[in-house]
C-alpha cells in the first residue's frame, strides 16, 4: 500500500527537476532571455560536461563486489528482446529501415536513470535500489550508449554509401542546424509541443510506457527476479526518455522530435 509519505518523498524529489525545465522553456520561448548563440553553449556543456560528469560521479560510486548480475542479464536480455520486435517491426512496415530500429530501441529501452531515475528510485525503494540503479547507469554508458553509437554511425555510413556524388556535393554545401534545438531549448523552439505529429507521439508513449516495462517484465520473470528487485526493474523500465540517445539522435538526424 503507498502511503502519503512515499507520495510526498516522489513529488520532493521529482518537482525541482521538472521546474527546472519548465523555467528553461519559459525563458527561451516567451522570455527570450536566451539567444541561439547561449543556448548552444548551454546544450554543449550540459552533453560534453554535465551529464559525462555526473555519469562519472555514479558510477565510481558503485560497488562492483555487490553487482546483481540478474539485475543485469534481464537488462540485457530486454534489449535484445526489443532488437528483435523492432526488426520485424521494420521488415514488415513498407519504409522501414534500420533508423526505425534505433528510435524504437532508444525510446523503449534506454530510460533517464541518471537525472531523473536516481532520486526518484531512491525515493521509492531506498538507498540500496539506487546503488542498484547505479550499476544499470553504469551498463548503459560504457555499453549501450556506444552500442547505439554504433548503430547510429552505420546507418550515416549507408546513407552515404547510397547517395550519390551530386547528392553528397550538395549536403555539403548546405549550412548544419544551429544547436538551438537540442535538449530542453528543442521543446522552446517548435511551433508545437508535440512536434513529432500525434500519431508518432502515441507511439513514442506505447513503446516508452508499454513495449519497455512489459519486456522487462519478461526479462525479470525469466531470470527470476522477485520482490522489491522485480518492481525496481518495472520502475526503471518506465522511466522518462534519456537525454543521450535525444543527444544521438540530434546529431545525426534520426526522429529527434520522437525522442523529446
Amino acid at each position: 500500500m503507498i502511503s502519503l509519505r512515499d507520495v510526498y518523498h516522489v513529488v520532493a524529489a521529482t518537482i525541482p527537476l521538472y521546474v527546472v525545465m519548465i523555467l528553461a522553456y519559459i525563458s527561451v520561448r516567451w522570455g527570450k532571455l536566451f539567444s541561439p548563440e547561449q543556448c548552444s553553449g548551454i546544450n554543449k556543456f550540459v552533453a560534453k560536461f554535465s551529464i559525462p560528469l555526473l555519469s562519472f560521479q555514479v558510477i565510481s560510486g558503485s560497488n562492483l563486489y555487490k553487482v546483481n548480475l540478474k539485475l543485469l542479464l534481464a537488462d540485457f536480455i530486454q534489449k535484445f528482446l526489443a532488437v528483435f520486435l523492432l526488426a520485424i517491426f521494420a521488415k514488415l512496415k513498407p519504409k522501414g529501415n534500420l533508423t526505425w530500429i534505433i528510435t524504437g530501441l532508444s525510446v523503449s529501452t534506454l530510460p533517464n536513470t541518471l537525472i531523473l531515475g536516481i532520486p526518484l528510485i531512491k525515493a521509492i525503494f531506498g538507498d540500496a535500489a539506487a546503488e542498484l540503479l547505479a550499476q544499470l547507469i553504469a551498463l548503459q554508458s560504457l555499453v549501450w550508449y556506444n552500442l547505439l553509437l554504433l548503430l547510429f554511425e552505420l546507418n550515416a555510413t549507408k546513407e552515404s554509401y547510397m547517395m550519390s556524388p551530386s547528392e553528397v556535393a550538395v549536403e555539403l554545401e548546405v549550412p548544419g542546424e544551429p544547436e538551438l534545438e537540442k535538449d530542453g531549448v528543442f521543446m522552446a523552439s517548435q511551433a508545437s509541443i508535440i512536434a513529432c505529429g500525434t500519431k508518432k507521439a502515441i507511439l513514442a508513449m506505447a513503446l516508452k510506457f508499454v513495449l519497455g516495462p512489459v519486456l522487462m517484465a519478461i526479462s525479470s520473470i525469466a531470470v527470476g527476479l522477485r520482490g522489491q528487485l522485480f518492481r525496481l526493474a518495472i520502475v526503471q523500465a518506465a522511466l522518462p526518455q534519456g537525454i543521450v540517445p535525444f543527444v544521438f539522435a540530434k546529431e545525426y538526424n534520426i526522429h529527434p522530435t520522437i525522442l523529446r
